[in-house]
């Protein structure tokens, strides 16, 4: 027998491998797969006349430093607290690199939306001076739209994989997520799939993505399916516009109408994850017991390559169902009854606005507003263009307050961007993500009616 203590590079028991090898009685080697450490060794034993020999079994301690750092991070309250920070500081970064947003309200000279924009402009002027006509639309609003898309959803998903994967190699995730899974369990969140439901307030794609690594199916798949219920970055910049644009005379009150979205989304969550557990049979209990978690430096070879893998898949799996949902609903917004249009307003994509107007006409929204909402299936950034299309942000600004909380919080999660949609698909399969679309459905018009329906009634 010859004992192998692997992944050595990330934590070696006090004792050298001479003294380890006469407490157990048998020959030890400390290998690392990672780094190549104790291979050679290795090797040379197993070309060896082994005796044979009984395993003498031993206590093994863990080492001070690792007490410490797991005494103080994995305390609830602590670890909790440090998730929340690195949820918080994740979003802020995504929102001042991507969309030029800051904390404090202002906006930066340049942001990649920005630069984004800029080139969309230069290519629609160019493609309809040379086309014109229905053929250049179809160039800029279908197949353009749908590589501009994907690259402003690529730098979100390498952005966050990026942070996800330092997270996870650095410890800093085990650690953390095992002092608090244990208590969110019982709120229904499943064990460390709160990490990814954090990663989801910068964007649903990879917190979805990253879903499918999870302990257990019951987790993947309600992690996956919860993750639709955390506004992202994207959902976030229509919070901010519309609350500027509808607020601007009350700015007090921006700050509270882009955080009660994010309350309510919590809390409805909740009440999915109760929904999927019983229809599911899909238990949140925490899954064995996690070994200490040493903090360390990544391996950045094997860092980088983590990161260029995940995003390869996500580009392979994603990309071109992407384009293909972008590119078969441009008719619906240059067509109409009459054929072809100019002006949106006489597209069926309007058509389709005015159909769903009555069901939103008891939160007082017109459908100027609610047809901008079908964009977001596509992609939560469609949502602000179409609303600049129809004039709807100019309509939210004279509509009472009750009726603008009721848009934003059913913004927040009434359902996923084809992006997240086709993840889940490959995650959970095709009847739950229909499943979640449904859910998503019904529990954002519940929670926006009554949104609507409270605000009502306080005097404003």
């Amino acid at each position: 027998m010859i004992l192998v203590f692997n992944m050595a590079d990330l934590w070696k028991p006090p004792y050298t491998q001479e003294e380890l090898s006469k407490l157990l009685s048998v020959p030890v080697v400390f290998t690392s797969a990672v780094t190549g450490e104790g291979v050679a060794r290795l090797r040379e034993l197993l070309f060896k006349n082994v005796p044979k020999s009984s395993l003498r079994l031993q206590d093994l301690k863990v080492p001070e430093y690792a007490v410490i750092k797991s005494a103080i991070l994995s305390r609830p309250p602590i670890a909790l607290a440090t998730l929340l920070a690195l949820g918080v500081l994740t979003t802020i970064f995504l929102m001042a690199v991507i969309e030029g947003i800051t904390p404090w309200g202002g906006n930066l000279p340049v942001s990649l939306v920005s630069l984004f924009d800029l080139l969309d402009q230069h290519v629609s002027q160019a493609v309809m001076a040379s086309i014109g006509g229905p053929a250049g639309r179809f160039i800029i609003e279908a197949l353009w739209e749908s590589v501009l898309t994907l690259l402003i959803l690529s730098v979100y998903v390498i952005i966050a994989f990026t942070l996800i994967v330092l997270y996870e190699d650095s410890g800093l995730i085990a650690l953390l997520s095992k002092s608090v899974e244990r208590r969110l369990s019982y709120l229904g969140i499943p064990p460390r799939g709160v990490v990814c439901l954090f990663v989801a307030a910068s964007c649903n794609v990879p917190a979805a993505t990253t879903a499918k690594a999870l302990w257990g199916r019951g987790s993947r798949v309600l992690t996956a399916l919860l993750t639709p219920y955390v506004p992202c970055v994207a959902r976030l910049a229509i919070f901010v516009a519309v609350a500027a644009a509808a607020l601007s005379r009350i700015p007090y009150l921006i700050p509270v109408a882009v955080f009660i979205p994010y309350l309510i989304s919590f809390g409805f969550a909740l009440i999915a994850s109760f929904i999927y557990r019983k229809a599911l049979g899909i238990k949140t209990e925490a899954i064995g017991i996690v070994p200490p978690a040493p903090l360390m430096w990544p391996r950045w070879n094997i860092y980088f390559k983590k990161v260029a893998v995940s995003y390869k898949e996500f580009i392979l799996k994603v990309g071109p169902l992407l384009s293909a949902v972008i590119i078969a609903l441009w008719p619906l917004s240059a067509y109409g009854p009459g054929g072809y249009v100019e002006d949106i307003s006489q597209s069926y994509l309007a058509a389709i606005g005015n159909a769903l107007e009555p069901l939103f006409e008891p939160m007082g929204l017109p459908w100027q507003v609610v047809m901008p909402l079908v964009g977001g299936w596509i992609f939560k950034e469609v949502v602000l263009g179409l609303l600049e299309a129809t004039g709807g942000l100019q309509i939210i600004s004279t509509l009472p307050l009750s009726s603008i909380m009721a848009f934003l919080v059913f913004t927040a999660f009434y359902s996923a961007c084809i992006a997240t949609l086709s993840v889940l698909y490959r995650t959970v399969g095709l009847k739950l993500t229909a499943l979640s679309v449904v859910v998503n459905l019904a529990l954002a018009y519940i929670a926006a009616l009554a949104v609507y329906a409270a605000l009502s009634l306080v005097p404003l």
